[in-house]
């Protein structure tokens, strides 16, 4: 907010005329909307992982046909049943979540979350330490897309299904 408030103060003090003002005025605007996309995102997700808040997966919060993508751009679920099943796999696979966003930041109704996953595999009892970074979209205040990038090989090695030489 003290961002906002100091770029809306500067903007104030260099415009000169009427055609400045709006632009400054708008400039303020699009950063309030993303910070309040951030605000209402992360919270999101903080109680989806580390609270182990599934439910948090609703209309309120995701769009009604929300997709999930994977790496290579297929749809790996759509719907709110889907997207909550996806990721409830991972409240379910794992104790000792602690979900950290190390960086997030966007434009407009795109935002890029930078992440770092830690927990336990319930069945084999080896930690999991995983970073990535996800695309999203949003429209209307609700998340409408997510596509996720992480290491795909880093995640089977931590659990043991591949050896490491």
């Amino acid at each position: 907010m003290k961002k906002i408030l100091l770029l809306f103060v500067t903007c104030l003090a260099m415009t000169a005329n009427a055609q400045n003002k709006k632009e400054c005025e708008d400039l303020v605007n699009a950063e309030k909307h993303v910070a309040d996309n951030i605000k209402m995102y992360t919270a999101t997700w903080d109680k989806i992982f580390n609270q182990r808040d599934i439910d948090q997966v609703n209309e309120q919060n995701f769009s009604t046909d929300v997709v999930l993508l994977g790496q290579k751009e297929n749809i790996r679920s759509k719907g709110i049943e889907g997207f909550k099943k996806s990721f409830n796999y991972y409240l379910t696979t794992f104790s000792n979540i602690k979900f950290t966003f190390i960086d997030v930041w966007g434009h407009g109704d795109k935002l890029v979350k930078h992440w770092n996953f830690k927990g336990t595999h319930t069945v084999t009892g080896k930690p999991m330490d995983l970073s990535g970074v996800t695309l999203v979209k949003m429209k209307d205040g609700k998340i409408i897309e997510e596509q996720d990038f992480d290491d795909n090989l880093s995640y089977n090695q931590q659990l043991g299904h591949f050896l490491v030489k």
